[in-house]
Formats: structure tokens, C-alpha cells, sequence
């Protein structure tokens, strides 16, 4: 499914919501992770805050109806994406991969040197979905100091920190 890509605008939040609600029913298929169906949603005023100081993208269909939406802010010279959620009835259809490469062609085009993110190490639709896009699985060893507090947060918020990982898209060897 070939979808047009824009900025979120706050009339898209209830869309949104929605969006992030059905993706996350994909975790009820993994037993440790099924937990991730039921937790707490970005809020009105999270949607506010992000569509405000960060980088909003949503994926549209011909009716101009919400199907995915990334958010993404700066960090250093890094675009580092915060969320990526694609309607669970809509998922494999490329509409993931779609706003990352909207994306990662955004980064070059506005001087960001990487593209990171952190993701489950093992669940299919996460790290290696990541990894075919060119993104690189990085060393605990070589986290920037943002990507180590982004992964405490998620340890904070009950994820285990062995299924956690961050990952790395260089924009200037593209």
C-alpha cells in the first residue's frame, strides 16, 4: 500500500490514539510482551507536546484517513525516533517502512548525521525489520548518553533491559 506522508496536525490525535491501541495488540501473540496490549497510550497532551517540539510524520491513504505516524526529535546531531506505530490491521503492508524511509530521507536532507531508535532485540517486527533498513544494532558499550537514558526510562517503565537494544542509521553513508 502506496501511502502519501505528512506532518501530524493536532486533528489527527483521536486517529492516533487509535492507531497506537491497535498496534499494540500485536504484542498478544508473545507471552512476556502481552502486558504491552493493555499499557498507557500517549495522551492528548503528549500528541500536544510532540507535534509541538519534535518531529511528527503520519502516513495517510487516499481519504486522507490516518494508517501510521512516527514521531522523531533531535538529539545532538542525531534524529532519534521516539515512536513508529502502523494500525494493526494494516501492518505488513509496508506502511512502516514507508515513514522510515520518509524519514531517514528527511534526516539527510536536513544534516542529521544518524538515525537511532531503541527496539526489542527479538520480536520480528522490531530489530531485524530495523536491520533491513540498514540500521545497526549498537554495543551497550557505544550508547551516546541519550540512547542510555532513553533505554533506563524503558527499564523504569517495566521492560526487561536484555530485550531492549538501540539502533544506529548512519545518514552520511547513505
Amino acid at each position: 500500500m502506496t501511502c502519501l506522508i505528512r506532518r501530524v496536525q493536532t486533528s489527527d490525535i483521536a486517529r492516533l490514539i487509535e492507531i497506537e491501541k491497535s498496534a499494540a495488540q500485536a504484542f498478544l501473540n508473545i507471552p512476556e510482551l502481552a502486558w504491552l496490549a493493555d499499557s498507557s497510550l500517549l495522551s492528548i497532551d503528549d500528541h500536544m507536546r510532540l507535534i509541538s517540539q519534535a518531529y511528527g510524520f503520519v502516513s495517510i491513504n487516499p481519504e486522507n484517513n490516518a494508517t501510521g505516524f512516527l514521531y522523531a526529535e533531535k538529539q545532538n546531531q542525531d534524529l532519534y525516533i521516539i515512536e513508529l506505530d502502523v494500525d494493526g490491521t494494516l501492518q505488513k503492508q509496508g506502511i512502516g517502512r514507508q515513514l522510515l524511509e520518509y524519514v531517514i530521507d528527511y534526516a539527510h536532507k536536513h544534516d542529521f548525521s544518524k538515525v537511532t531508535l531503541t527496539t526489542f532485540n527479538d520480536v520480528v517486527w522490531n530489530r531485524p525489520f530495523y536491520e533491513s533498513l540498514g540500521f545497526q544494532k549498537l554495543d551497550d558499550d557505544d550508547l551516546p548518553d541519550y540512547l542510555q537514558k532513553k533505554i533506563a526510562h524503558e527499564v523504569q517503565c517495566g521492560f526487561n533491559r536484555k530485550s531492549r537494544c538501540a539502533m544506529r542509521l548512519d545518514i552520511l553513508s547513505i
